[in-house]
């Protein structure tokens, strides 16, 4: 889930680590070959223009700030956010670039008297299918299935242990099971509300609603008790079977692959290096490898297309997965990472600053890949 509310002893943290991690949420201000230009002021009453329509394809957002109390401008698919721009205040400027599909998204000023517009995105994005496209779809594909697979057989003894009241087997259990599911969550997001019922966390959604993995965590490790979490846990379960259900008959295109890769690494920079995503167990940088380790595969299943028409571009992404893992490595305590609470404001501003280097290069990735396959 990408929405998120900081809790008060993080707010001074994030707001440090906001000016240079929220650029990992695709905020390259260099515009794709060819892009369509949309620009929007950002007013107290919301974006304006309101509503706006482009041709799909890469599409440069421009957004300039002209009030004190709205400073951020958003594209959503649903609720999952896709680009922004954030700390307009009046009198500044931004942009970043997207490459859409066709379809409806969400236009959002955060803050606005009226704050979500509507994109309509129309025609087809001028691509051919080729071999090389059916085997990146493919392997992602497969990646998919076999990171779904996972997930089932790794919720069933959590659930298991949760159901029979064992907290200390749960709490061991936990971390193994979210991995594949941080894996593959741009994925997961597309299917509704399925992601919400499996990992919202509790700011996310109304009480009522808060289940999944991080209704059972808060149980776990703020409550000490599994009780009453016997039904959350066997939802849970049958929830994430249903995501593997879906998996195998989602549609995938090569342009979704390439964003779904830099998507992951918001997911890092909008919740992982805050600590929000695990704000009771502290695992948070569990999930933070398992989104760049799904943001790695992405990548590598649409590399060749990439390297087509930009082989520097794709090698120096190759570089700097490795510099992310790298930055990682002296947290790593045996099959697991310290707790994040370990972590001091060093610490994540250089994770933060790693995770911004490869993600401004990937957001340039999916126009690349529009270009190269069309000769551009």
């Amino acid at each position: 889930m990408n929405r998120i509310t900081l809790r008060p002893a993080l707010a001074a943290l994030a707001v440090g680590l906001l000016a240079v991690v929220l650029a990992a949420c695709g905020s390259s201000e260099d515009a794709p070959a060819g892009a369509k230009k949309l620009s929007f002021k950002i007013t107290d009453a919301g974006c304006a223009p309101h509503d706006a329509t482009a041709p799909a394809g890469p599409i440069l957002f421009e957004a300039e700030g002209e009030s004190s109390k709205v400073t951020e401008l958003e594209v959503l698919d649903g609720e999952t956010i896709l680009g922004e721009k954030e700390n307009l205040t009046e009198g500044l400027s931004g942009s970043f670039p997207l490459t859409l599909e066709e379809g409806e998204y969400t236009i959002r000023c955060n803050g606005g008297d009226q704050e979500d517009g509507t994109l309509k995105v129309t025609g087809k994005l001028a691509t051919k299918t080729s071999p090389e496209v059916e085997t990146a779809i493919d392997n992602y594909r497969g990646y998919l299935e076999k990171n779904t697979a996972e997930l089932v057989a790794k919720t069933r003894p959590f659930v298991a242990a949760v159901v029979a009241g064992k907290i200390a087997e749960a709490k061991s259990l936990y971390p193994a099971a979210r991995i594949p599911y941080e894996r593959i969550e741009p994925v997961a997001e597309s299917f509704g509300d399925l992601d919400p019922r499996i990992d919202a966390r509790e700011n996310d959604v109304p009480k009522s609603e808060f289940g999944g993995f991080h209704r059972i965590e808060k149980a776990l490790w703020e409550e000490a008790t599994t009780r009453g979490m016997a039904p959350v846990a066997k939802q849970l379960q049958a929830d994430v079977e249903e995501l593997q259900a879906k998996v195998k008959d989602v549609k995938l295109q090569a342009v979704q692959i390439a964003n779904g890769a830099n998507e992951l690494l918001g997911e890092v920079s909008a919740s992982k290096i805050t600590g929000e995503e695990e704000r009771y167990s502290h695992i948070d940088l569990v999930d933070f490898q398992a989104n760049v380790e799904g943001s790695e595969v992405a990548f590598k299943s649409v590399e060749p297309l990439l390297s087509k028409k930009d082989p520097k571009l794709a090698k120096e992404i190759e570089a700097d997965f490795e510099n992310v893992y790298a930055a990682l490595q002296p947290y790593k305590r045996g099959e697991g990472f310290v707790s994040y609470e370990a972590l001091t404001q060093s610490d994540t501003r250089k994770l933060a600053q790693v995770i911004d280097i490869v993600a401004e290069k990937l957001s340039q990735v999916p126009a690349q890949i529009v270009a190269g396959e069309n000769g551009g």
